[in-house]
């Protein structure tokens, strides 16, 4: 089993309940280690005692209320959290105005809101989500953790090995192609839990007979692991190597590697400048030599003009390609094709054809688009409450691997609610909704929780969310 998340919470002891009930949340959760200063021992140096677990923490939460942010000992336990690079997580369990000299240390971290929570359960999913190393992008490819990228062939396969592994059936295992197969599913989840620890096993047992592929994957851990104890890019010093090594695996031939690279030069990350013409080559690269995501990516690159010139022909090509390896998004694009009109005849009953049958193989954005149609008419008559019922079903996609659907049937469901159309106008639900799609990467949710929240309470101040 991976080793546990090491969690420090600095509080005020006015909000003992709030933190007994975070720790608990942790607990459920399992595999993190919560510590707060119940643990300290009569007669240590607290001073001492505290540093040495703030310096040996994965993560350092702070709880914001009315107490704590009076609270010298607070203000001492960020600062040198701060001090020592740590991921900081503010989590409010009161609506209070912070200092300015608090304000600047934690405005660039993602909040929790304990005290606007629906639920224990809704707070326990919306940490989880946090925790996951998951980054929502909506062009279908997050930076460190990816979920969804494999065909049906690889999936399948990924199964196959699990359960040869569980009967110690590890001479198959241990062959190199499928060692990395195996690592990936540790990695990424999906047929199994996120293993880390499996994971660098497998990767390691494929660089040792000379995998390219396992090497990469080692590398990409690496940085990985740096962005988590920061929350932040890593330093140039750092990375930059390691992205050179990369760089020349990718030469060499190595799929992921390539992925990699060209989902960095999309977002002009870790160095590497945006450039959607070098993203896209790569990406093509990939897709010539088979791989579902890369086609699906490209299917979209062409279809949009992103990095090329657009090509609908190129563009329905590649959907062909990864619908038929069951790419699990390959339906969402032939639906897009037939909704707009552009590289097929306008059709949407065809479209929606389509995006059920994405929503049948698990790719949850297809109940938001064909909400999306009958919320607004297209092709259909406009029924916003049967649309309200396909966003009910978005918001049932998992945070880790589709936030993205997840934040779009918030967005949806929080304006539904806002309105009052589809649904009984009800601004705490409207707010609520808006704040869990905030919460799961869905910046432009910001804006709407704090209207909600306004006009709730008029006479009170929000507290705004610190940037996702």
């Amino acid at each position: 089993m991976a080793e546990p998340i090491k969690i420090f919470i600095s509080y005020s002891h006015q909000d003992a309940e709030a933190c007994a009930s975070i720790d608990d949340a942790f607990a459920k959760m399992g595999n993190f280690s919560v510590w707060y200063d119940k643990g300290l021992l009569p007669g240590e140096v607290y001073r001492r005692k505290i540093a040495g677990v703030i310096r040996d923490a994965d993560c350092f939460i702070i709880l914001i209320s009315k107490s704590s942010i009076t609270s010298e000992w607070v203000i001492d336990e960020v600062e040198y959290a701060k001090k020592l690079r740590k991921k900081i997580v503010p989590i409010w369990v009161e609506n209070v105005d912070i200092p300015d000299d608090l304000d600047m240390i934690l405005q660039r971290y993602h909040s929790l809101f304990w005290h606007l929570r629906s639920s224990d359960a809704q707070f326990e999913h919306s940490l989880m989500t946090l925790f996951s190393d998951e980054e929502a992008q909506p062009h279908g490819q997050a930076l460190v953790g990816f979920g969804n990228q494999f065909s049906e062939s690889v999936n399948r396969k990924m199964k196959e090995l699990l359960d040869k592994e569980k009967k110690l059936e590890y001479d198959e295992c241990y062959s190199p192609d499928n060692a990395v197969i195996l690592g990936t599913a540790y990695l990424y989840g999906g047929p199994c839990s996120v293993d880390l620890g499996k994971a660098r096993h497998y990767f390691r047992v494929a660089e040792y007979f000379g995998n390219k592929d396992g090497e990469f994957y080692l590398l990409q851990m690496k940085i990985a692991e740096q962005v988590k104890k920061t929350w932040d890019d890593p330093e140039e010093s750092f990375v930059a190597p390691i992205l050179k090594r990369i760089n020349e695996l990718a030469d060499e031939g190595s799929i992921p590697a390539k992925m990699y690279l060209a989902n960095l030069y999309w977002y002009g990350r870790y160095g590497c400048p945006k450039d959607l013409q070098k993203s896209a080559a790569l990406y093509e690269e990939c897709a010539r030599a088979g791989n579902a995501r890369a086609q699906f990516v490209m299917s979209s690159n062409y279809y949009s003009g992103d990095g090329v010139e657009k090509d609908y022909e190129l563009a329905k090509m590649y959907a062909n390609l990864a619908l038929e390896q069951r790419y699990i998004y390959g339906w969402r694009r032939w639906g897009k094709f037939y909704r707009d009109g552009l590289a097929v005849p306008q059709d949407y009953a065809k479209a929606r054809e389509c995006y059920e049958n994405g929503a049948k193989i698990g790719d949850f954005n297809c109940y938001n688009k064909i909400g999306d149609m009958l919320w607004h008419g297209w092709g259909f008559d406009e029924d916003k409450a049967e649309a309200v019922k396909y966003f009910s079903e978005g918001e049932k996609a998992p945070a880790f691997g589709q936030a993205y659907s997840l934040q779009r049937a918030k967005m949806a469901l929080g304006r539904a609610y806002e309105r009052g159309e589809g649904v009984e106008k009800d601004l705490a639900k409207a707010a609520q909704k808006y704040l869990d799609g905030y919460e799961n990467g869905g910046l432009e949710c910001r804006d709407a929780y704090l209207r909600c929240s306004q006009q709730l309470h008029p006479e009170e101040k929000p507290a705004e969310p610190a940037e996702a």
